[in-house]
């Protein structure tokens, strides 16, 4: 009987720590999923598109100093092919995965640079335009409007990136505590089956 008693207690405490052990790697799974799906949000859609943003940053500074130096000769030679880049640019960041914020200030970054665009293109049937003062006002609040939306991106890169790190250490913190449980558990299992192997019973005291 007693031998009976002490398989049944090794047998559950055995299957205990073999289920505690199973659930807290499920829990540990979980959570390495979510680091990996962070990581890989930090990268495809923080660290690739920051680099978008300083490309288009450099581009439109191209645009800035052509602008400063009514430079007649970019707009007729090399603008065309600095807008395609930068069309390419924003349709590359335009598929990644985007906040409602995102959103909201990449169409506006569009829409001012095909507003930059128009008054770009009427420089080239009259170069004149460059030394207009209306047109240079309303072209110097639209590059304006630009480096602003290209900021206003900018600093959602920081902040989303700071939100999928601290979700990072969140579920680093959480599995910490998973494993410290875990330790705890097989412990006091383990003080328990020693109790139970070397504790004599009343029969072995008589």
């Amino acid at each position: 009987m007693k031998n009976t008693v002490k398989k049944i207690m090794w047998i559950t405490g055995i299957l205990f720590i073999f289920l505690l052990v199973l659930a807290t790697n499920l829990i540990d799974r979980d959570h390495i999923k979510g680091i990996r799906a962070s990581v890989s949000t930090m990268y495809k859609d923080r660290l690739i598109v920051k680099n978008l943003i300083y490309n288009i940053s450099n581009l439109t500074q191209e645009k800035r100093i052509a602008f400063l130096l009514s430079d007649s000769n970019f707009y007729s030679t090399k603008n065309a092919a600095i807008n395609d880049s930068i069309y390419t640019l924003i349709d590359k960041f335009s598929k990644t995965q985007l906040t409602s914020n995102e959103t909201h200030y990449l169409e506006r970054l569009y829409n001012n640079f095909k507003d930059v665009e128009v008054l770009e293109n009427q420089s080239l049937n009259n170069r004149d335009i460059l030394q207009d003062k209306e047109w240079r006002n309303t072209m110097e609040t639209k590059l304006l409007r630009l480096r602003n939306n290209l900021n206003s991106l900018s600093d959602i890169q920081i902040n989303e990136g700071k939100r999928e790190l601290a979700r990072v250490n969140r579920a680093f913190n959480t599995i910490d505590l998973f494993t410290n449980i875990e330790i705890a558990f097989l412990v006091i299992i383990g003080i328990i089956t020693l109790l139970i192997v070397l504790y004599p019973t009343k029969q072995e005291k008589q």
